[in-house]
């Protein structure tokens, strides 16, 4: 059975085995969506069962091992857990966790994994009569704000160690920022999945700034995609992806996401967006994807598939009009506007939310 009921049960037995293999384990929480879903809700096992582990200052776990951040990835049923590692500094106060988007919507709900010193415990009765207070739904915005700069600050260094395909996946994760607020100003979750364009889409068009939304699939190349382009692009990138999957020994930032079992998970949405007409919606969600399976193929195929990577990888860009580094900074340019008029549009949601109180 594949349910939330059946995915949360998974979960604890999963941490029940595993709880005392990490020194300074204090807690932990489910994120994501199955934080809110009902226990008779469709859960595939094609998702990931979101969590945050939660450690002491002190612990090697919080130690890097490599470039990127750290993530648990082990079997849990018949899902797989993607653990964060975090702090507990982050939750050392209920103002440090309503300060947060990350974590403060997650702690409203019946989110506790393991919580043995009460630590979660503690914090989620403040957390819940506090959350749609105007002063913590503001520092959250400014939160998002802070991160985006923080993360537009290591561009440079992206572009010269990953050129035009590492910029055009750092356009993509930028407009995370700005789209998380507007989950931020309606008091819902931190906006991801598949269905994030989706629900940006509808939200800005609430506001009257359709526009603003269109102006957004251009920058990102998905203005004049069709139907019938998605779904063959789509299949490449299935294929890519499983070619990817199977050499994988460099390190990436998107290296959590190329796994055999999210296979079913990004063919699946996307036929699904496909179908229901959003197929531009689609086709974004799908680009990380084929962008950083490429990126695999290029570092640790063989001769022949290192060129073909190259070859396809150019090809694809440039279908989206990323030609070379300066259409990307050129884009970059035009994004860094659009996400400015995003978080400002936020900020006016948030302003008007009858459901935020002062």
């Amino acid at each position: 059975m594949t349910d939330a009921r059946a995915a949360r049960e998974a979960a604890h037995a999963w941490m029940a085995a595993n709880r005392d293999r990490w020194p300074g384990l204090r807690a932990a929480h489910f994120v994501g969506s199955l934080t809110s879903l009902p226990d008779d809700a469709p859960f595939p096992a094609a998702k990931d069962i979101d969590i945050h582990l939660v450690f002491d200052e002190t612990s090697p776990a919080l130690i890097p091992t490599g470039p990127f951040a750290e993530i648990v990835e082990e079997p849990a049923g018949a899902w797989v857990i993607e653990g964060g590692i975090k702090s507990v500094a982050e939750y050392v106060s209920p103002e440090a966790v309503l300060a947060n988007p990350e974590t403060a919507h997650h702690l409203t709900a019946d989110s506790i994994l393991h919580d043995p010193s009460h630590l979660l415990a503690r914090l989620q009765g403040p957390v819940r009569a506090d959350y749609a207070k105007r002063r913590w739904v503001a520092a959250r915005l400014a939160h998002e704000r802070r991160a985006y700069a923080e993360v537009r600050g290591m561009l440079p260094m992206v572009m010269r160690q990953n050129g035009v395909s590492g910029g055009v996946l750092f356009l993509g994760y930028l407009m995370t920022f700005p789209t998380a607020s507007f989950g931020v100003a309606a008091l819902g979750p931190p906006s991801g999945g598949s269905g994030t364009l989706v629900h940006l889409r509808t939200a800005m068009r609430a506001h009257g700034r359709g526009d603003l939304y269109d102006d957004l699939l251009k920058v990102l190349g998905m203005a004049r995609t069709s139907p019938d382009e998605a779904r063959a692009e789509l299949a490449t990138t299935a294929e890519i992806f499983d070619e990817a999957v199977a050499v994988r020994r460099s390190p990436h930032p998107f290296q959590h996401k190329l796994h055999t079992h999210l296979r079913p998970y990004l063919v699946g949405s996307v036929t699904r967006m496909i179908e229901e007409g959003d197929h531009r919606e689609g086709l974004a969600w799908a680009v990380p994807y084929r962008l950083a399976s490429l990126d695999v193929l290029r570092a640790d195929g063989d001769a022949g598939a290192k060129i073909e990577a190259a070859r396809r990888q150019e090809a694809f860009l440039a279908s989206m009009g990323f030609t070379d580094l300066g259409a990307v900074e050129e884009r970059l340019v035009q994004a860094e506007l659009l996400y400015g008029a995003m978080f400002d549009l936020a900020d006016e949601t948030a302003r008007t939310n009858p459901a935020i109180v002062d």
